[in-house]
């Protein structure tokens, strides 16, 4: 069989199904009447039949044509849309992005591998750390976005946040088997100065007017918790990133409760890029705070 079907025939026929007149597809596609007559019978030939029942008012589908622009729609628009995946413009540039380190993992294994498979045009650069040091960076232009935690109490309105992805809730943890010895100062495993997490921690406890000091300090979360479930010292991680190998201490620990934070998108000072808004756009689709919860 050699016939074929020309898209500019389908999309003249689909014109005029969706006017109902020949008069108004005519106006449509910047085509004379008899042209869009010619082509509509061209169809009609490849098709073994009537496609429209005319009269000087409107036209009307046949059997044929019902079946015919039902089938012929979905071949239509997926040559559209394969066109359109060709012809639109390259997106290019660099994109730098912090992210949380609690996070880091999980955003990197199942949102980022697709804009360097969408978007091969754009440069991807990813540096972790805590919340404190991706928003100095931030400042001084040397992140485009981060991806940071901080606490929902106080927290201004700032118009840099393109995206929330809720909340958070921090929890005083340790080994299984360590029991804290309540007349001593508390062991911690700290964050470096910045990290949230780190200023709650000392805050309550100052609070509660008890004495601490730093067993270890770390930017890379493994270190701590491998500290906290070795039994050196007591920690502070999202409720829902609490590993096997420990235990939530609660007031009857002697532990406050500690005030929820937020996980939000954050630009820096000025203009987003047109690469940086691909990456908000990858982000904010893909990224779910409990998937990321789960899979770390």
């Amino acid at each position: 069989m050699t016939d074929t079907l020309d898209i500019e025939l389908l999309r003249t026929f689909h014109a005029v199904v969706r006017f109902g007149q020949f008069l108004a597809a005519s106006s449509f596609l910047h085509k004379s009447p008899s042209a869009v007559s010619l082509h509509v019978r061209r169809l009609e030939v490849l098709a073994g039949g009537r496609l429209l029942e005319r009269d000087n008012q409107t036209v009307n589908l046949t059997p044929l044509g019902r079946r015919f622009a039902l089938q012929s729609a979905e071949l239509l628009q997926l040559h559209d849309r394969l066109l359109a995946g060709f012809t639109a413009p390259v997106v290019s540039g660099r994109v730098r992005l912090g992210i949380s380190e609690e996070y880091a993992g999980a955003l990197l294994g199942c949102t980022l591998p697709r804009l360097t498979a969408d978007f091969p045009h754009i440069e991807l650069e990813v540096e972790t750390g805590s919340s404190g040091r991706l928003e100095m960076r931030l400042q001084r232009g040397q992140l485009d976005l981060a991806l940071l935690v901080e606490p929902v109490d106080g927290m201004p309105a700032d118009s840099r946040c393109v995206k929330t992805f809720g909340l958070t809730q921090p929890v005083w943890v340790a080994a299984h088997d360590f029991t804290p010895d309540l007349a001593k100062p508390v062991p911690l495993a700290l964050h470096g100065k910045g990290c949230p997490y780190r200023s709650v921690a000392v805050d309550a406890l100052t609070g509660q007017g008890r004495r601490w000091r730093a067993v270890i300090m770390s930017a890379g979360v493994t270190a701590l918790e491998t500290a906290i479930e070795a039994g050196l010292a007591i920690g502070i991680v999202d409720r829902a990133q609490v590993r096997q190998g420990m235990r939530i201490l609660s007031a009857a620990d002697g532990f406050p409760q500690l005030p929820p934070h937020q996980l939000r998108l954050v630009r820096a000072p000025g203009e987003l890029s047109e690469a940086g808004e691909v990456l908000v756009g990858l982000i904010g689709d893909g990224f779910q705070l409990g998937a990321l919860q789960e899979n770390r």
